[in-house]
């Protein structure tokens, strides 16, 4: 099975190729070296998985050996091609094939197989050439020495099958971070850059090497199986245990037994209910005592073997990271608790069995345990094959949508662990005062696509003097997002920026000068601030700040009359006689639908002080105000999920196109009736944007 187009390149195996070969006929000349290298993404660390002579069966020309020095007698005892074709097959699954002159040593591969009459699968492959060349399209040539000068590195051996392998490894390392610059993140849009350079491939073309011998096999088979929806639309608080049961530590063995036995479960928490738990006891902990006979039921206290810390997770997470942690941790119950820590119930396999997803692209916590930024890369890697089978399972725009903010926010969760842990190999050591990372914007909202990127802030505790370690902190955080696939913010919302980071003192001074003396050109990012969601650190600076935010921006009219300019500023827009505004077929529907929609909710929520960040809580929030009509907000809440599924829709297209993930949809691929229902609920969504000093005065 290939790597999905969507495969981030940070985190793509590969297996770097070259061959020698009797000459450059690809349908008649034979191999008779092969060098392979087996890489990961970015990692510097690579293994040379096969460098083999190989006894071609033909004699080797004196033209070519003059090339390569490699003769006849120094192939007379090495295998045949079709001994060490096992082991390049082997090599060559689940990895993207990458070389110089990639097309060439594949098309030599393609005659060696049918001639031997093996089966070939044809891989996907990546050109170090092409890639160079078009992102420095006045490259005199795309010859190994020309690449090789443009990225500094040096080639060793040259003509043999490993030393030009080990050269393209090196180009390809060095490629890695030249392609993140021009936003090239994912296998798909490699492939797109390099077929950019149309002029090569059409000598490709004439040169034989993309022909196929006739009867070859080329797909590979799919293995997609289906998914389990269940676990990515409910949540803990659905399906767990309530309310728990408290035992005492002091309490004997037997008597918890005897709770369990009465309560009918299978776990049991210590301690009470007004804090979080001393420890958790299980009927496994009671069998295996049991069944040791270590301990006597009647004389031993549950403090003795019951398992503290306990593993606990917030009511509102969804059941695809209680599964995941649950089998990471090999644990079969799970506390669940609330917003202030407490526990409200309990999850155990026995909850979950019957939700368990089935299909191999389920979503675990891998985010949570990703050790490196190409583990973190390949966990966020996961989302788009995981949204379109959701999307085929039918799951609304919006659900798919939360699951892929809970994505970002442990994305952002994890990485504030490891630049945390870079910072102390940098000696620079813990940090200096209490802080709080955020999320900005959609990934604060639960309302992220495909397309996202980083909107991101920092509060601590610290004084000035604290900032440089802050702001050390920050930077390697960005870096590690940027790597992980999740771009820099194109507007600076980012922590690195003094602007998104600070102290308390900075943020009520912030927060004065937005909400007291804001300008036009101020709330281009600042309305996003009030989507804010805390995903590491201490919570409590961010919802305390996130209230202040609100009740300020509650009771100054000025600033949320601004607010309501700034949505009328970025109203729908439409082309001649009311159409829907197409650009080379397409409409921006987060320019002319997201963006409008999503700013409207946002004004009216702060209008009435309401703490809600989501675009659908916000409009039902303004239904118990009496702000909206609850059929005008019905139908904004409608609308969403429309314009979410829209375009996550286009996105998994496009991404399986090989085109990077963006917000245009092909609104012609729609049927007629679904694009009049499409136009006919922008037009209302028009209308209650223009009309939106009516309900902030309401």
């Amino acid at each position: 099975m290939q790597p999905p187009k969507h495969t981030p390149l940070i985190a793509l195996p590969t297996l770097i190729l070259d061959l020698e070969t009797t000459g450059l006929d690809v349908k008649n000349d034979r191999v008779i070296q092969i060098g392979a290298i087996s890489t990961q993404g970015a990692n510097q660390h690579y293994l040379a998985v096969i460098d083999q002579l190989i006894n071609p069966g033909i004699a080797i020309p004196q033209s070519s050996t003059e090339i390569h020095n490699i003769d006849d007698t120094d192939v007379a005892r090495a295998p045949s091609f079709k001994d060490v074709a096992t082991h390049l097959i082997a090599q060559m699954k689940n990895r993207v094939i990458i070389g110089h002159h990639i097309a060439f040593d594949l098309a030599i591969l393609r005659h060696e197989f049918a001639r031997n009459k093996l089966v070939w699968h044809e891989p996907l492959s990546l050109d170090v050439g092409m890639l160079a060349s078009a992102l420095q399209p006045n490259l005199p040539d795309v010859s190994l020495e020309t690449v090789t000068t443009m990225l500094g590195v040096r080639i060793r051996n040259r003509h043999s099958a490993m030393g030009d392998c080990k050269a393209a490894t090196e180009c390809w390392q060095h490629l890695l971070p030249l392609l993140q610059k021009k936003n090239i993140r994912t296998l798909g849009e490699a492939i797109t850059l390099a077929n950019s350079r149309h002029d090569l491939i059409t000598r490709q073309i004439e040169s034989g090497w993309t022909e196929v011998p006739a009867g070859l096999v080329k797909k590979q088979s799919s293995n997609s199986k289906r998914i389990d929806s269940y676990v990515y639309e409910h949540r803990l608080a659905d399906v767990m245990t309530q309310p728990p049961v408290f035992v005492n530590p002091k309490d004997s063995l037997r008597q918890a037994t005897q709770t369990m036995n009465t309560h009918k479960l299978g776990s049991l928490l210590v301690g009470t209910a007004d804090k979080p738990p001393l420890g958790i006891l299980t009927e496994r902990d009671v069998l295996k005592q049991v069944a040791e006979n270590q301990h006597d039921l009647d004389n031993t206290p549950i403090e003795i073997i019951m398992t503290s810390p306990v593993e606990s997770m917030h009511q509102d997470e969804l059941l695809y990271r209680a599964l995941g942690r649950m089998d990471r941790l090999n644990i079969a119950h799970l506390c669940v608790h609330n917003d202030a820590g407490l526990p409200v119930g309990i999850i155990s396999q026995r909850n979950l069995l019957q939700y368990r997803a089935r299909g191999p692209n389920m979503l675990s916590d891998a985010m949570d345990t990703a050790n490196s930024v190409h583990e973190l890369a390949s966990a966020y890697g996961r989302l788009t094959d995981v949204a379109r089978q959701l999307l085929d399972e039918e799951l609304a725009g919006d659900e798919i949508a939360q699951l892929i903010s809970t994505e970002l926010q442990a994305l952002t969760h994890r990485a504030t662990e490891l630049a945390l842990a870079r910072m102390k190999e940098q000696g620079k050591g813990e940090p200096p005062a209490d802080w709080c990372a955020l999320v900005l914007g959609s990934a604060g909202r639960g309302e992220s696509l495909l397309s996202a990127d980083q909107d991101n802030a920092l509060i601590h505790t610290g004084c000035d003097v604290d900032d440089d370690w802050f702001a050390q902190f920050a930077t390697y955080l960005s870096e590690i997002l940027d790597q992980s696939g999740l771009a820099l913010c194109s507007g600076g919302v980012m922590a690195i920026n003094k602007q998104w980071r600070g102290n308390l003192a900075d943020w009520n001074q912030q927060l004065s000068n937005w909400i007291q003396r804001a300008q036009p050109e101020d709330l281009l990012n600042v309305d996003i601030f009030f989507d804010l969601l805390p995903v590491a650190g201490h919570h409590s600076l961010a919802n305390e700040l996130h209230q202040q935010a609100v009740a300020l921006a509650e009771k100054n009219h000025p600033f949320i009359n601004l607010l309501a300019q700034s949505v009328l500023s970025v109203a729908p827009q439409f082309g001649f006689m009311g159409r829907l505004k197409l650009s080379e077929g397409r409409i921006d529907l987060k320019r002319h639908g997201l963006l409008p929609l999503v700013s409207f909710a946002r004004t009216v929520a702060l209008r009435m002080g309401s703490n809600s960040r989501s675009t659908s809580q916000r409009l039902r929030d303004a239904i118990q105000a009496g702000l909206v009509a609850e059929s005008d907000a019905v139908r904004l809440i409608e609308l969403e999920k429309l314009l979410l599924m829209l375009i996550l829709k286009q996105q998994i297209k496009d991404r399986k196109a090989g085109l990077a993930a963006g917000t245009k949809v092909a609104i012609k691929l729609l049927a007629k009736r679904d694009q009049k229902h499409l136009k006919h609920e922008l037009h209302h969504l028009d209308t209650m944007v223009n009309q939106i000093f009516s309900f902030i005065t309401h």
